[in-house]
């Protein structure tokens, strides 16, 4: 795009700041612009029947607003922030015109326009869908960038996910398969959601908590056991955990195969209350190949990791 052209784009352009569940832009209402998503995320959702149905997840990195700008014509959902969310507004007028004298950019939009027609068009017909989709976002899964999600229709309960944790954790599972809400068949355990801008980091003495390049939040050795992190995280996925004492533990195949050790879950702790605590956490597995231990583990496909980009084809297959 030529200097001219990009200049007239971001001359008007204006950043604004939305609180989780305010309103971008209403089903109906005039097209203002197009809104690039700098951070957070957002759901899109119309009116169906008397009520509101979440048809789609959009987050950051991405854009909303153009199937309006390109048909001339009122809003066609309504967008709200899922999260704290930050936009760039490009204004209206001039997107127009910058598009008019750009055949091919146009072209791509349209091709999106129309593979967003036809995905909301599905999503309308799956009602039950959209309200998993709203559930997820109720759990802050509109924050997370990773989650551990459960299929309760597939798991047996035998805490082999627990087991496996702990075996790469030092003897601490990071989750608790029991703890968390449920909604149709889908269990959010308690385990890190990896968030887009982690609460966990807002208060850190000693900077322990970092990004791994691939995404992973992870807490370094240099934790030293305030439980900031603990009181700011609004899951409950961090824990004050004693550095374990070290002796040998079964793995979990040594379990399955000869019995060894504690059935996974039932595991006997003793811990000296003298002991140094330090804060632990989900991370990911990101130094153990193969991936994460937890989802590994599972035997019956009940445990996965998904990815925002993943969340409506999880939910359109799993809706009741």
């Amino acid at each position: 795009m030529p200097d001219d052209d990009f200049n007239a784009l971001v001359s008007g352009a204006e950043l604004k700041n939305f609180a989780s569940g305010a309103t971008l832009f209403e089903e109906g209402s005039a097209p203002d612009g197009l809104y690039l998503l700098r951070r957070g995320s957002v759901t899109v959702s119309r009116k169906l029947g008397g009520h509101e149905v979440v048809l789609s997840y959009v987050a950051a990195g991405n854009y909303v607003g153009e199937m309006a700008l390109l048909t001339d014509a009122p809003r066609m959902a309504t967008v709200r922030a899922a999260v704290a969310t930050e936009a760039i507004v490009l204004e209206s007028e001039a997107f127009k015109q910058v598009i008019s004298r750009h055949p091919a950019l146009r072209e791509d939009l349209e091709t999106q326009f129309l593979a967003r027609l036809k995905a909301n068009a599905a999503m309308e017909g799956q009602a039950a869908s959209g309200n998993v989709t709203t559930y997820l976002m109720q759990q802050g899964i509109g924050e997370a960038t990773d989650v551990l999600l459960i299929d309760e229709s597939l798991c047996i309960r035998c805490n082999n996910c627990e087991k496996a944790c702990a075996d790469v954790h030092e003897g601490t599972s990071r989750l608790d398969r029991e703890a968390g809400p449920t909604y149709a068949q889908i269990h959010v355990p308690t385990s890190c959601r990896h968030c887009e801008h982690p609460h966990c980091m807002k208060d850190c003495p000693p900077d322990a908590i970092n990004r791994a390049p691939n995404g992973e939040v992870y807490i370094r050795d240099t934790c030293i056991g305030c439980g900031n992190c603990e009181r700011n995280c609004p899951y409950g996925v961090i824990q004050m955990a004693p550095l374990d004492p070290g002796r040998e533990r079964p793995s979990l195949w040594q379990w399955l195969l000869w019995g060894l050790g504690d059935e996974p879950g039932m595991e006997t702790k003793v811990y000296d209350k003298s002991m140094v605590k330090k804060a632990v956490k989900c991370d990911m597995c990101k130094d153990v190949s193969g991936g994460a231990a937890c989802v590994r583990a599972c035997p019956t496909g009940a445990a996965l990791r998904v990815s925002p980009e993943k969340f409506l084809d999880y939910t359109n297959a799993v809706a009741p």
